[in-house]
């Protein structure tokens, strides 16, 4: 390790790929990852901020386990500010979601970014289709191609309201199985936190009260 870094993973059963309203579930679980992102790149830019980068991400741990990430880099003897700070935003969130603004923006983005994609689809890499290929192997996840997924995004995503967000953001928020990860560099001066220092950073940040 090169850095310091902390993360809060979120562990749950896998949800199945399969049909069209599977896939609007994934469509409004990408939104959430954006609209966090967004926030973080927000609160990276201030001068006294509490991590030098953070971001969201869901993903696949096993065939029947999937996973949800915040994750920060940090200066070296402040994982537990950055820790902090992850799951105040997440506290923000589940509480009061996410504001109307947010939301188009996100919406604009996903749709922008699948035209994108639409319209270079001749240019596509092979790596993509071969992690297609892996993932439809492993995991059962559909591989339509991009002709059928740009015109259920067009038809999909115009219909995902606040409310669909903010239902997505607590099943992906639920702490049934966490896990936190701190991860710290071996050179003089830096000393990793205990895991109950860990543990009070996480009761720090659920003891503040925390605005839209």
């Amino acid at each position: 390790a090169t850095q310091s870094s902390v993360s809060i993973l979120r562990k749950r059963a896998r949800e199945s790929h399969d049909t069209v309203s599977d896939y609007r579930r994934n469509l409004t679980s990408s939104l959430v990852d954006e609209m966090l992102n967004e926030r973080f790149d927000e609160i990276a830019r201030k001068a006294d901020a509490p991590f030098l980068g953070a971001g969201a991400y869901g993903g696949a741990l096993t065939p029947t386990v999937s996973s949800f990430t915040l994750a920060a880099s940090v200066q070296d003897g402040r994982i537990e500010r950055g820790l902090t700070a992850l799951e105040v935003e997440a506290n923000r969130v589940e509480q009061h979601g996410f504001g109307a603004g947010e939301l188009d923006r996100a919406r604009k983005w996903m749709l922008a970014s699948y035209d994108r994609a639409y319209a270079e689809r001749d240019k596509t890499e092979s790596g993509s289709y071969v992690q297609e290929y892996v993932n439809h192997f492993l995991q059962g996840e559909p591989t339509p191609g991009i002709e059928y997924e740009h015109k259920l995004v067009q038809a999909l995503v115009p219909t995902i309201a606040a409310a669909d967000v903010a239902t997505a953001a607590k099943a992906m928020f639920a702490d049934t199985s966490r896990v936190i990860l701190g991860v710290a560099p071996q050179k003089a001066g830096v000393t990793a936190p205990s895991p109950e220092q860990l543990t009070a950073a996480i009761a720090s940040a659920d003891a503040m009260a925390v605005t839209p």
